[in-house]
């Protein structure tokens, strides 16, 4: 597919470039609502985590996707009910610090080539994306392209060397609370202090 016009909406970056990294086949049918890069007040941006927020159900296919492609992932790193009764699955990048940081900096087109490769085949079945992905990993390619939709000169494409916006870092940030256990019960055998 030729590309003819430019997304003018914006695309969590962690969805397009991060999130195609966990091995999850497009199309499954458990699709995280959001993703993000950052969790406010618990993780920033430097600590390599990305962030997928589900609806948690209690239907046997969520189940065995939850168990097979998110608790028992190599880069599963913690589990958190968010205040609004979904779900935050947490991984850890941080042994591809230097990946993490180009999709959170806007360089696309320095990531690795075997992410790059993963994520190409992870919209491989999507037409319509695959030819917008390619151009953000391999921009000088469809400089010529961009110039014309853009209607701009190739030497200002040169020198911004990327054709994808970089993320919009507000937007990247998981803005919920960890929902809070009710203890009424006791039912971690607590001492009781009511009757001190």
């Amino acid at each position: 597919m030729k590309i003819k016009s430019l997304y003018r909406d914006y695309i969590q970056k962690s969805r397009l470039f991060l999130y195609p990294l966990l091995d999850i086949k497009r199309g499954v049918s458990v699709k995280p609502i959001q993703t993000y890069m950052g969790w406010q007040d618990t993780y920033c941006f430097t600590d390599s985590k990305l962030i997928l927020q589900y609806y948690l159900r209690d239907d046997q296919d969520y189940k065995l996707f939850e168990e097979v492609k998110l608790l028992n992932h190599p880069m599963f790193h913690a589990f958190f009910e968010l205040t609004d009764g979904t779900g935050a699955y947490i991984f850890d990048f941080s042994k591809k610090e230097k990946l993490f940081w180009n999709v959170v900096t806007g360089k696309y087109s320095e990531l690795d080539k075997a992410s790059k490769k993963k994520i190409l085949r992870f919209f491989k079945s999507s037409p319509n994306h695959h030819a917008y992905i390619e151009s953000y990993l391999d921009p000088v390619k469809y400089f010529p392209i961009y110039k014309e939709l853009l209607n701009v000169d190739m030497s200002s494409l040169k020198t911004c060397g990327e054709l994808c916006d970089k993320p919009d870092l507000e937007l990247e940030v998981l803005k919920l609370g960890v929902k809070i256990m009710n203890l009424d019960n006791n039912p971690l055998n607590l001492p009781d202090k009511t009757n001190n």
